[in-house]
């Protein structure tokens, strides 16, 4: 009987053996395939490899082969039945590496972390510099996922069976634009659809315009504050400095857009540039790019408009971008919370959502990992935040598509809540639009928007919280309009409506923003803001003769108020000078206590009529 038993252990044993050796070479075959760049031919012959030899060395050499052609799903496999075989005997370093990276990349952390706390795994780590982050980054989501955040993601209703992603929305509309692509066509091509939230449902889809989506493909956007400019990029068209440019174009009305045109070389290179993100004001552009002088893979740039011009892109620098790519910056209306994704950062795989707090001068506070399960070890990127700070929306794979969700944002990773000023522009006559030039200036604060209505005299812009805040209107066609005003306390959104009254002979500006103290000619530093506004509708409306006004209030005799008001009114004439006014465009004259607009015996009536006006009296040249 011991003897029978003998025999067929040594035949099954030499079966198997025969087995290992027909199956290593079939596989030496099928990586000859794979030196040649034929991955279908290789799919096809190594699945008959599969189940014919169990040895561990064996194993290791199947897995590293379907590691080779991204399988990774099969590599797994057959890297852990080699492990469970073996424990790591005689397995090379090769196989340890990879097999630890997709451990990694599948959210077995704890499998890792026994693989390298495995008596037989000999790999020095100081020499491999590639491990070393593999293991700090493996830690750090053993650490963090006791930590894990509140999360209720919804999934929307827009999702299909095809891939979307990179959310972008105008801060002053429910509506959603993102990427569409394809995976199922040929070029797999990529397409920017619109939804509208209505009642909490997001509508049907709708393509946006050919001005946009093209026969090329077409990627991530960013839609400006007020909605009426769209940053997107195109890959490969003949407009193009590389592989993929960033585009914008600008909406028309309601429905249409205006042709795409290529932002130009400054920010366009021969590398890929991609995933725009631009800033409340309107002044920054972050993006993406491959370019030379990154940190490594693919890092965040960025670039300053300066009269009407975008700079020279900068580099964030390391504490925002790593060895691997950084994508999908997105700088929140209240110009300092910085989100990005990160494959380079210590996370949990894939790529991860992160947050920087940022200042005026680019420094950037601790990099904050947005969290498990907000991040996992699929990819989170994409991600977006309501103006409020407290909604966000971002897309993921971890359902195998690329989806896009939304959820609520824990407290300690929001963005400070904005006010949104959503504006109207109406000529006083006929009720229609108008469309101009607009400046916006914070009154106790050093910041300053300068944006256009569109052609329904719509306009939008983010503010703090309790702001006070000035508008000036610059229209060739209307009087000079600068006014004051002050959101209440917690008041995020606010409607104005602002009627311009028509250039006419005779008209009173008064310009509401130049202050003197009581008995005084001399301005206050606070009205020049006001003066350089008013220089810059002059000099709009080159035509244009006035006369300054200058009136004072009831205090003091009739001759010293005709001679305080006339200084003062010289005062401004000067200033308007400074500011590169002809003087063949303007007069000046003291009135004294003559034209009160308010009789009431108090201060707040002495106020309103010290006060500086302007009357169009002619049109120089004509």
């Amino acid at each position: 009987m011991n003897l029978l038993m003998l025999l067929i252990f040594f035949l099954v044993n030499t079966n198997s053996n025969d087995n290992c050796k027909k199956a290593s070479k079939h596989l030496k075959k099928v990586d000859k395939h794979i030196l040649v760049g034929d991955i279908e031919k290789v799919s096809k012959l190594i699945f008959k490899l599969n189940t014919m030899c169990n040895e561990s060395k064996f194993l290791n050499s199947l897995a590293d082969t379907y590691y080779a052609i991204k399988d990774f799903d099969n590599a797994y496999i057959f890297y852990l039945k080699a492990y469970e075989n073996n424990q790591l005997l005689n397995t090379s370093f090769f196989s340890v590496s990879n097999f630890l990276k997709i451990l990694y990349q599948k959210g077995h952390y704890h499998l890792f972390e026994e693989i390298i706390s495995n008596p037989n795994f000999n790999v020095d780590i100081e020499r491999s510099p590639q491990l070393k982050e593999l293991i700090v980054k493996n830690n750090f989501a053993v650490l963090n996922l006791k930590d894990s955040v509140n999360f209720k993601p919804v999934f929307l209703n827009i999702n299909t069976i095809y891939d979307e992603y990179f959310p972008s929305m105008p801060i002053n509309s429910n509506v959603l634009i993102y990427t569409q692509r394809d995976l199922k066509s040929e070029l797999k091509d990529e397409n920017f659809y619109i939804s509208r939230n209505i009642d909490d449902v997001w509508t049907q889809p709708i393509k946006l315009g050919p001005n946009i989506n093209s026969e090329y493909r077409e990627g991530s956007l960013s839609v400006s504050l007020d909605g009426k400019d769209l940053y997107f990029t195109s890959c490969n068209r003949p407009d193009g400095y590389g592989g993929c440019d960033i585009y914008i174009s600008t909406l028309i009305n309601e429905t249409t857009w205006s042709k795409s045109i290529n932002i130009g070389s400054k920010i366009n290179s021969k590398y890929w540039d991609s995933q725009p993100s631009v800033s409340a004001d309107g002044k920054l552009l972050f993006f993406s790019s491959n370019r030379h002088g990154g940190y490594g893979g693919s890092d965040i740039w960025a670039s300053r408009k300066i009269n009407n011009s975008w700079s020279e892109p900068f580099n964030l620098g390391p504490k925002i971008n790593s060895s691997g790519d950084e994508y999908t910056p997105f700088l929140h209306y209240d110009n300092s919370s910085f989100y990005f994704s990160s494959k380079g950062k210590p996370g949990f795989g894939g790529f991860d959502l992160f947050l920087a707090r940022m200042n005026s001068q680019f420094n950037f506070d601790s990099i904050i990992n947005l969290g498990f399960p907000i991040n996992t070890h699929y990819d989170e990127s994409g991600l977006i935040v309501s103006p409020d700070g407290e909604k966000a929306y971002f897309n993921s794979n971890s359902k195998g598509n690329l989806d896009i969700y939304e959820f609520n944002l824990p407290k300690n990773i929001q963005s400070s809540t904005v006010a949104v000023v959503n504006g109207l522009l109406l000529d006083s006559i006929n009720r229609k639009g108008v469309s101009c030039k607009i400046s916006i200036i914070g009154l106790d604060d050093d910041w300053e928007y300068h944006l256009n209505s569109d052609n329904l005299g719509q306009f939008s812009f983010s503010i703090p919280p309790n702001s006070k805040f000035s508008i000036t209107v610059f229209s060739k066609f209307h009087d000079f309009f600068s006014s004051n005003y002050e959101l209440k306390q917690n008041e995020t959104l606010k409607s104005l409506t602002i009627l311009l009254n028509r250039l006419n002979l005779g008209n009173i500006i008064n310009l509401n923003n130049i202050y003197y103290d009581f008995d005084d000619f001399s301005l206050a530093k606070n009205s020049l803001l006001e003066i350089q506004k008013f220089a810059d509708y002059l000099i709009l409306n080159s035509s244009l003769v006035v006369e300054i006004g200058g009136h004072t209030d009831n205090i003091g005799s009739k001759k010293y108020n005709y001679q305080l008001s006339d200084k003062r009114a010289k005062s401004v004439y000067n200033a308007l000078l400074n500011y590169g006014v002809s003087p063949n465009q303007m007069t000046y004259k003291g009135y004294g206590f003559d034209k009160p607009i308010n009789l009431d015996d108090s201060d707040e009536a002495r106020i309103m009529n010290r006060r500086t006006e302007v009357k169009i009296v002619g049109s120089y040249g004509k």
